[in-house]
């Protein structure tokens, strides 16, 4: 057979690579060594899986061609080395290794110094093989074999639905930002809180090669990898991609620094979702984070790394429904008892830094008992509510928010990044706080000067509609309730339920959503950022639950840092930021559930022009 061109081409390195490893060099003592080789086989991850089944987050297979340079084990090489007519003349190595090159559509030139003139140890030649392009490899590997050549399968991690949950599903640390990467491990969200389960056991091959004329290799002691068990979450994929729009047009209109939303199930303490803004695209995260400028510092940061589900914040107003059914649990108050409005302003003078209480000039006049405080959320009424109760009952009824450690172990958030509550019960137990701020009683009935976890939040109100328990978070759909403690009994959470259900269905906030096969309770809240780089802003809440005669699921938004007037023109108000998303998130999540039939849009128009404001 005569040489080709690429025969010729390639002849003196030929001829180098034959002396360097024939029989009679020095190195051929080389090829009589055994030589161990280990590889590892990854171990397929777990997925990670909605309720229903749906995938958050899986891996998916690829194939790499691989060379492991081993000069013993090389059948080209030693071909020939053969002076006995056994082995393979140059142009049998030439026709092979172009065999290699057409099936595994590396170039010739390529491949021949990967193989014969260059060896670098263990390299991947081509990663993501086809189907196709594995099939040829395969074939081409069976018709040389002892090539040095191999075929190796490769996981990546995928999240098919993007930034939807990306914050509670987590990433796998080659995937995350070098904030939060650690090595190769996951480390944060689902990814992190259950590595253990996910990450399965890799395999190994050991195997023993021994020089030869063409080489023989020996299997010894292989560990084939197992696979990562499968989580199944109580999260709702569909629930939480409506729930993001929701939250993207609540960015848009109103333009908070961040907002988040929790959905829960008040029967069995089950997290259906939890999205918070901004996010990023779990499959390119790096390319996906917000850079936005502070405009408080004028540097630009990376937001949506945090969950917003983990900031504290300042409840507002959405505390007075726990208030009331806390004092009249604790005997406190009583049902038809009524408290002085004082024209809609209550002077303090004790109290720091502003001795003066204000609610909105739009209610009516008249004494209130804490049902109409709720439906016309009277900051004044529910100051004087708290007194009733006094520091230690408030301090006894923050306590409820110090239960739920455990579920953000479990999606990776470590404790150090959430704190229970502020300020902790030896601050706000005296009449100002080591800061220098004012943490009394007064203030803290209608939701500030202090901070709380918003799933706590959320668990804490689902006791009013649950009948008084206070359940355990659990994102397991198979859980049955975990009750922690039973704050209220039947006959106080049905007078709470009543008046959350008359501040929803007042008159004068047509602007939220309402739909004729659903009666449900809410509560707004708004409080006013006295500290920090957004001072003078507020943080605008809304929580609701329903349906109002058996409620099954309660929805809480939070928006970070909105403005006294927004882009549309409207306020600040957490009926007016928040309010919408919330009972439009709540209708979806009946509607998902059964509990309503589906509605044509999906999504329920507002009214941002109506003349009358509401906290």
């Amino acid at each position: 057979m005569a040489l080709t061109p690429i025969g010729m081409l390639y002849l003196a390195s030929l001829v180098n690579l034959i002396s360097w490893s024939h029989p009679n060099s020095d190195a051929a003592e080389l090829t009589m060594d055994r030589v161990r080789l280990t590889t590892i086989i990854p171990a397929e991850r777990g997925a990670i899986l909605d309720r229903h089944g749906l995938v958050l987050a899986e891996d998916r297979c690829s194939w790499n061609l691989v060379i492991n340079y081993l000069p013993q084990d090389r059948s080209l090489i030693r071909g020939l080395e053969s002076e006995d007519g056994g082995g393979l003349t140059v142009e049998q190595v030439l026709e092979r290794v172009q065999i290699l090159a057409d099936g595994t559509q590396i170039p010739f030139a390529e491949l021949w110094r990967a193989l014969m003139v260059d060896p670098r140890g263990r390299q991947v030649l081509r990663r993501g093989l086809t189907l196709s392009e594995r099939e040829m490899a395969i074939q081409a590997l069976k018709r040389v074999p002892y090539s040095g050549l191999s075929l190796e399968q490769e996981f990546d991690r995928v999240y098919p639905n993007g930034a939807v949950l990306a914050h509670v599903i987590g990433l796998v640390g080659d995937k995350g930002s070098p904030k939060i990467q650690t090595d190769d491990k996951a480390n944060s969200g689902f990814e992190g809180g259950l590595n253990d389960l996910l990450e399965g056991m890799e395999g190994k091959r050991h195997t023993l090669s021994v020089s030869g004329d063409y080489g023989v290799d020996l299997a010894l002691d292989n560990h084939e990898a197992q696979a990562g068990q499968s989580i199944r979450t109580s999260l709702d994929l569909n629930l939480s991609e409506y729930a993001r729009t929701q939250l993207v047009e609540l960015m848009e209109d109103h333009q908070p620094w961040r907002c988040m939303a929790i959905t829960l199930d008040v029967k069995t303490g089950q997290v259906l979702s939890m999205m918070g803004l901004p996010d990023y695209d779990a499959n390119d995260p790096m390319q996906s984070i917000e850079r936005r400028e502070n405009p408080y510092t004028g540097e630009v940061e990376e937001v949506g790394w945090v969950n917003p589900s983990r900031w504290n914040f300042e409840p507002g107003s959405t505390m007075k429904p726990l208030i009331a059914a806390y004092a009249l649990q604790r005997g406190a108050i009583t049902k038809e008892q009524r408290f002085q409005r004082f024209g809609g302003r209550l002077n303090l003078p004790h109290r720091l830094p502003r001795n003066v209480i204000t609610d909105t000039g739009t209610m009516p006049p008249g004494d209130y008992r804490a049902f109409e405080g709720i439906v016309e959320s009277s900051n004044i009424v529910y100051a004087q509510i708290a007194r009733e109760i006094g520091r230690e009952g408030m301090a006894d009824l923050l306590d409820f928010y110090q239960y739920h450690d455990k579920i953000f172990e479990l999606v990776g958030l470590e404790q150090k990044f959430m704190p229970r509550f502020s300020p902790p019960r030896e601050a706000f137990m005296k009449e100002r706080g080591p800061d220098g701020m004012a943490y009394t009683i007064p203030n803290m009935g209608f939701g500030q000067g202090f901070e709380i976890p918003p799933l706590d939040h959320a668990l804490a109100i689902a006791s009013i509609a649950n009948g008084g328990n206070l359940l355990e978070a659990t994102f397991d759909p198979a859980s049955e309730a975990t009750v922690r403690a039973q704050l209220f009994d039947a006959s106080t959470t049905a007078y709470v339920r009543e008046a959350m259900l008359g501040m929803v269905n007042k008159e004068t906030r047509n602007w939220l959503p309402h739909r004729d096969d659903l009666r449900y309770c809410g509560k707004s809240g708004t409080a006013k950022i006295r500290s920090g780089p957004f001072l003078n802003k507020y943080t605008s809440s809304f929580v609701c639950y329903g349906p109002y005669e058996d409620p099954e699921v309660l929805v809480l938004v939070v928006a970070y840092g909105t403005s006294y007037a927004d882009r549309i023109g409207t306020h600040h108000f957490g009926s007016k930021v928040a309010g919408p998303a919330a009972a439009n998130i709540l209708y979806r999540a009946l509607e998902l559930r059964g509990s309503l039939p589906t509605s044509g849009n999906q999504g329920l128009d507002w009214n941002a022009s109506a003349a009358t404001l509401d906290r």
